[in-house]
């Protein structure tokens, strides 16, 4: 049966200047996410809703169109003919620093859950998982907010799971006591934890992240993430076991980093991936997207896929100890693999030779560069140490190489 994301919110256009013209986009925190989940969901059966109303004006339209072109569902999203998408625009100043002016009061968004009767709870119904955001809580009445609590808390007890990221923006709120209280009570009925740290702090003034972390686990939270900027995540609840995260080569624009990262974290959970990698390939996203101008990445066509084979003799000794370490590859070492795009690895053992081949698929542009990345790894380097030892390489191989590469001489598609 295909599992079903939904998330909630409002759509905005994004208004900026070009070099010669005026340019339309289209973004929105919750969009956002969708968007990246939607992408990181390709091929499984896995479907993700958008949950919203709009106007019938032509940025309307073009929204709906955007969302069907990434592959969300959009029967949920209802017009109304009365009010219109809401919108910003962005204003770049001398240092190339973003400022943000909205026109959003009277936008679509604004008016849902309004009443009993609203189309999008049928949305809640049928979901598996439902995602919003402080900003999502920011924009409804206080009636349409207890509507939508009621009918989360009541799904909740018959299985559905809400992730939930506090993403607190001051000026959507009519006082700060306002946005604690309701922030804090939708912390109660959230599953899937994904706040910020700075969020939180401006928020509810906690010292340390582990204190943010200790706070919402408390308040009913089972699993998610505290994202920690380009230190990365720590996981909810706390772990020994953090991982290393790889940080972004540069920034270049932020404003994304937060909803790619839930898009690709809960697109992750919803396949049935750890919390830890969830958490790295969310990390991995985030920081793919911050080298980036705008919140969304480009749609690329899918990279040429590069097939890798190598081989490599394994020492009998070490046979357990390999296998154990295998079974259990360091997160860091895994993370530093796919930021430099290698996927689909695999190690097979051919024994009385003890013959080891290595597969893997290159995706990425620059595999000179993504090679020197994982070689300059620390990380890599301790796991390089403990297993290196283990392995006896062929005398025959190129120099520069341990494990020897071999030619592909047959692929059958």
């Amino acid at each position: 049966m295909t599992y079903s994301i939904v998330c909630i919110g409002e759509p905005l256009a994004e208004i900026s200047r070009g070099e010669t013209d005026i340019a339309v986009a289209f973004g929105g925190d919750t969009l956002n996410t969708a968007i990246y989940c939607a992408r990181s969901v390709q091929d499984r059966d896995i479907a993700v809703h958008y949950v919203t109303a709009i106007g019938e004006d032509a940025l309307s339209s073009a929204a709906l169109e955007l969302m069907a072109r990434e592959g969300i569902h959009t029967d949920h999203v209802s017009r109304d003919p009365s009010r219109q998408i809401g919108i910003y625009a962005i204003q770049n100043d001398e240092n190339g620093e973003r400022s943000f002016h909205y026109w959003r009061d009277t936008s679509a968004a604004r008016a849902i859950f309004a009443t009993n009767n609203s189309p999008q709870l049928a949305a809640i119904e049928m979901a598996d998982l439902i995602y919003l955001s402080g900003i999502t809580l920011a924009i409804l009445t206080p009636d349409a907010r207890d509507r939508l609590w009621n009918a989360l808390a009541a799904r909740r007890a018959s299985g559905l799971k809400v992730a939930f990221d506090s993403n607190y923006r001051p000026k959507l709120w009519d006082a700060a006591i306002t946005a604690r209280r309701e922030i804090k009570r939708f912390w109660e009925i959230t599953d899937i934890a994904l706040p910020s740290y700075e969020d939180e702090a401006d928020l509810f003034g906690d010292k340390t992240t582990s204190g943010i972390v200790h706070r919402i686990v408390a308040a009913g939270a089972q699993s998610g993430a505290l994202k920690c900027g380009d230190a990365g995540p720590l996981l909810i609840p706390l772990s020994d076991a953090t991982p290393n995260f790889a940080k972004a080569v540069s920034i270049v624009d932020t404003t994304g980093a937060g909803d790619s990262f839930n898009g690709a974290y809960l697109a992750a959970i919803a396949a049935d991936k750890t919390q830890t990698t969830a958490a790295i390939e969310a990390h991995a996203l985030a920081a793919r997207v911050v080298t980036h101008q705008g919140a969304i990445l480009p749609r690329v066509t899918a990279p040429k896929v590069i097939r890798m084979g190598s081989v490599i003799r394994l020492r009998p000794e070490h046979l357990e100890e390999y296998k154990r370490l295998h079974a259990d590859v360091w997160p860091s070492v895994l993370s530093r693999l796919r930021a430099s795009h290698f996927t689909n690895y695999s190690i097979f053992l051919k024994k009385p030779e003890y013959l080891m081949f290595g597969y893997f698929e290159y995706t990425g542009s620059d595999f000179s560069a993504d090679t020197a990345a994982i070689a300059a790894d620390p990380i890599t380097q301790e796991w390089w140490a403990v297993c290196g030892p283990m392995q006896d390489p062929f005398e025959t191989r190129a120099d520069g190489e341990w494990w020897a590469e071999m030619e592909e001489v047959f692929h059958l598609a």
